[in-house]
């Protein structure tokens, strides 16, 4: 009988030549979905950049995958992209409008972030995140309250709201980027009331926090797009804005103005590992599962009392959620099929486990 082989999770990924996977996560209580886009030159054993694109209010992950083309951007220059849901199709941006989502987003957009560490070989010095409209508030709200390291952002037609500037204070020193029409009756250029800060103020926000040399050098870019740049900036970082005379609410997409391109652009001048004023994340401590490999449960050790976990399964999907009980306790694996999976608790470290049941 010729011997069964088990590939790790990341290999047997690599090998199933799946460009796009869907996965969820729990995180605060709710199961939060989520679309994945590796490239076909993904090798396990080099890490690669991983960019978030954030939707719009009523779109979803699948309409701004469609609507940007990152994903053949991503084939081309070979980093993973992720594309998040919201809840309700909307963002917890602290907007006054009716609808908004009060989910804990800036802790599940960390979270998945960890999730996507775990599953794939990421460069954690090279995670961005940018988006559209209210895709684009999130951008903004992640650069300036989460704890994790974003080395850039970048927002479209997105600004930031009123009731978010209090809460404004970046733990690291991102790169910003925002592109922007001056006829976007939407998400105002000048700022209103129901959309926010205008265009100037969030520069200014931006600026002020990362102690940026003021006033920005603006040159033309194309006819109808001023290029507006702040920098130096603390940490090596930079604000730059693309202001297009006339444009709307929507993603530029033409030949000689391309928002996918522009950022991505943008985003490769910038590192956490360059960043030097931001705070290191919390060290991960030891966690260990076993026996390992199993022919039905492991005992787990080292996670501490009401921490939540995940198990994932070699497509990246949610198996088994809980939480831990603190000490030593039983993970039952009856339930689930033989194969390779990763176990991860959501406690922030990014840290997990490979589980082989057989």
């Amino acid at each position: 009988m010729t011997p069964r082989v088990l590939l790790p999770a990341l290999a047997l990924l690599a090998t199933t030549a799946i460009a796009q996977v869907n996965g969820t996560i729990w995180h605060d209580g709710l199961t939060r979905d989520h679309i994945t886009y590796v490239p076909s030159s993904y090798d396990p054993g080099t890490p690669v950049p991983l960019v978030f694109v954030m939707h719009g209010f009523t779109q979803s992950a699948s309409a701004i995958m469609n609507a940007t083309g990152f994903n053949d951007l991503a084939e081309q220059e070979g980093f993973i992209v992720a594309y998040p849901n919201g809840v309700n199709n909307g963002w917890n941006t602290n907007s006054p409008f009716p609808g908004g989502s009060t989910a804990d987003d800036v802790g599940y957009i960390g979270a998945l972030r960890d999730t996507l560490i775990a599953q794939f070989s990421i460069d954690t010095t090279r995670i961005y995140a940018c988006g559209f409209s209210a895709g684009g508030y999130m951008s903004h709200k992640l650069g300036c309250e989460s704890p994790k390291c974003f080395a850039a952002i970048a927002s479209v037609s997105g600004t930031i709201n009123t009731g978010a500037v209090g809460a404004c204070a970046p733990q690291h020193t991102p790169g910003v980027l925002q592109i922007h029409g001056t006829s976007d009756f939407i998400v105002s250029y000048n700022g209103s009331i129901f959309s926010g800060l205008g265009v100037q103020a969030v520069l200014d926000l931006w600026t002020d926090n990362l102690a940026c040399a003021t006033p920005p050098t603006i040159t033309p870019f194309t006819a109808s797009v001023e290029q507006q740049v702040y920098t130096p900036c603390n940490g090596g970082a930079s604000v730059v804005h693309y202001k297009v005379d006339g444009g709307g609410h929507s993603w530029p997409s033409g030949a000689a103005f391309n928002a996918t391109n522009i950022i991505w652009d943008f985003f490769q001048d910038f590192s956490c590992g360059n960043i030097s004023t931001g705070e290191p994340e919390r060290a991960a401590e030891p966690f260990s599962v076993g026996p390992n490999p199993t022919a039905d449960a492991v005992v787990v050790n080292g996670m501490a009392a009401a921490v939540p976990y995940v198990l994932l399964d070699a497509m990246g999907r949610t198996v088994h959620a809980g939480r831990s009980p603190g000490g030593a306790f039983t993970l039952d694996l009856h339930a689930h099929g033989n194969g390779v999976y990763v176990l991860r608790p959501l406690d922030g470290t990014g840290r997990s486990v490979q589980v082989v049941k057989r």
